[in-house]
């Protein structure tokens, strides 16, 4: 390993003034996981709870349940207010996520408080209380969050093609739900998922604090609660068929011209957490550089986008775009784009290249508490390995040409789904 390369993986791994490595990898008496990073120098803290489940299970025909539990567990009434607004006047940020495999409850707060608040997030997620009026307003945010997202034709585009990519499997719908099924959704079935999954084994406190007693303080917070999650592993949620929603009219009312298209195309495949660096590099690789190119040269391509999502042990890929007009050249040359790939690998100074882009992006990520424990915890929910993200820079030292070609090749070697949406 050259001296650059040993110089960007010393920089990647938070140390103690002494020198010594500081991540924590733990697993309390109650089953709940403790993925930490010790960092002196951090700007400010973050403590986050993940559940290891998110919209992929969903109740068929009732998407975007996980995404309404989001939405209603900051809200529980807390000594006059909610949690949420309880957690801001204290000087703490909650902010919540979810998944097709994992929901997040993030705070983001100074290490002076953090203890402090904690039980407050530990409170929201602890039970699910009901008020008809909150499920009606946040039904009505969610619909218009979605509603945004519809009326973006190449996320439209994508969603399509997902739906289609992960037919039949629980990853066939958007972490945020359909916008039709959104009417659908009640309190009985947010209650049945949030008892059948809040349950101790599948929580992962993940933080990135200043100070060991900091985290020790967290750790005893949750382990002294393991007596509030107790899921009932015999509670079954209600299942109806699944829902595919027809979003092809949407995208012709975003067509305004008659020779105009969207074009797309996707792919999946699967992926281990071994081949992480080599698949970001490839999906680098053909958006910053094949695939510039390639469109320029066309000349029909007037937007376009690349999405790669992740799920547990596989990756949908998907490339799509508005053509004027639409020729199938398109298709032919990004099958030829990715066949160089599948055959040659990357040039030399491709490589170097794409080494010095993901090295420098993971050292942003690794000096910015909140992406540091979004990492970690996509790590754990996704991969099953949290420590990826502390071998990170030095896979990325050892990436080569030929790993990056097995990925284009398994690629090469599946069917691709197309679709055409014309006016």
């Amino acid at each position: 390993m050259g001296w650059f390369w040993m110089f960007l993986v010393g920089m990647f791994l938070p140390v103690h003034a002494d020198g010594q490595l500081v991540s924590v990898y733990e697993r309390l008496p109650s089953g709940a996981q403790v993925i930490a990073f010790i960092r002196p120098d951090a700007q400010y803290s973050v403590a986050s709870l993940w559940v290891n489940c998110g919209s992929g299970a969903d109740p068929k025909g009732k998407e975007g349940t996980a995404h309404l539990l989001e939405h209603l567990l900051p809200l529980k009434p807390f000594n006059g207010t909610t949690i949420q607004i309880a957690l801001e006047r204290q000087g703490a940020l909650l902010l919540p996520e979810t998944g097709r495999d994992f929901m997040a409850f993030h705070i983001q707060a100074p290490e002076s408080v953090l203890a402090q608040v904690f039980p407050l997030l530990i409170e929201a997620v602890r039970d699910l209380g009901s008020d008809p009026k909150v499920l009606e307003r946040e039904k009505r945010l969610m619909w218009l969050e979605t509603l945004a997202l519809y009326e973006d034709p190449l996320w439209l585009m994508k969603a399509m093609l997902e739906a289609k990519l992960f037919d039949g499997t629980a990853y066939a719908h958007p972490p945020t739900g359909w916008l039709e099924t959104i009417e659908r959704l009640n309190f009985e079935d947010a209650l049945r998922f949030h008892r059948k999954h809040f349950s101790a084994h599948n929580f992962a406190l993940i933080a990135v604090v200043r100070n060991e007693a900091t985290l020790n303080a967290l750790k005893a917070i949750l382990a002294g609660n393991n007596q509030t999650f107790t899921a009932s592993a015999s509670l079954e949620l209600t299942w109806e068929e699944n829902f595919a929603p027809n979003l092809e009219p949407a995208l012709k009312r975003a067509l305004s011209r008659h020779n105009e298209v969207f074009w797309g195309i996707g792919w999946r495949i699967p992926i281990s957490a071994q081949e992480k660096v080599a698949m970001d590099a490839l999906v680098s690789h053909l958006r910053q550089t094949a695939l510039p190119f390639l469109f320029g040269q066309l000349g029909v391509v007037q937007e376009w986008s690349m999405v790669a999502n992740p799920v547990r042990g596989e990756m949908a890929l998907t490339i799509n775009a508005r053509l004027r007009p639409y020729t199938d050249l398109i298709e032919k040359w990004v099958g030829r784009v990715l066949r160089e790939i599948g055959e040659k690998g990357v040039p030399d100074a491709e490589l170097a290249r794409l080494k010095r882009s993901l090295a420098w992006e993971h050292y942003r990520n690794l000096n910015n508490p909140m992406r540091l424990v979004r990492e970690l915890g996509w790590a754990w929910a996704i991969y099953g390995d949290p420590r990826i993200v502390e071998r990170y820079g030095e896979e990325i030292a050892n990436l080569s040409s030929e790993k990056i070609r097995q990925i284009a090749q398994r690629l090469n070697s599946t069917q691709p789904v197309v679709s055409v949406v014309r006016k």
